[in-house]
């Protein structure tokens, strides 16, 4: 069976998702920056994570994208809560302090399709 290719683009509020936060067992998820150029963001999963990689994954400059993660064969099936540290690229023109927004969001692993029986 093949893989699905989740996209989930942390630099819109909310974070949007390509084409669900609905993944299977052995899915891609790439974390994305999208059109933000200039922002940077931290990915973190504060309770764990359904990934066969722990991260935190960060996303900035010459890495706009991650390489395509693996959910893991034995990650229980539920929401996997993520969290994100977004910078916009704008701290220097608000010099107000702390300019990072914290959005969050979450992979959701489902069990697989039932078989069609003959």
């Amino acid at each position: 069976m093949p893989t699905n290719t989740t996209t989930i683009d942390v630099s819109t509020t909310p974070v949007t998702y390509s084409p669900s936060p609905d993944v299977k067992h052995g899915d891609k998820v790439v974390f994305t920056l999208g059109n933000a150029l200039n922002a940077t963001a931290t990915i973190t999963f504060p309770d764990g994570t359904c990934l066969t990689t722990s991260g935190p994954y960060t996303l900035g400059g010459p890495t706009m994208a991650t390489a395509p993660l693996t959910v893991a064969l034995t990650a229980a099936r539920g929401v996997y809560s993520f969290d994100v540290d977004f910078n916009s690229g704008q701290e220097s023109l608000a010099r107000k302090g702390h300019e990072w927004d914290r959005k969050n969001g979450g992979i959701d692993v489902t069990s697989d399709p039932p078989e069609k029986r003959a």
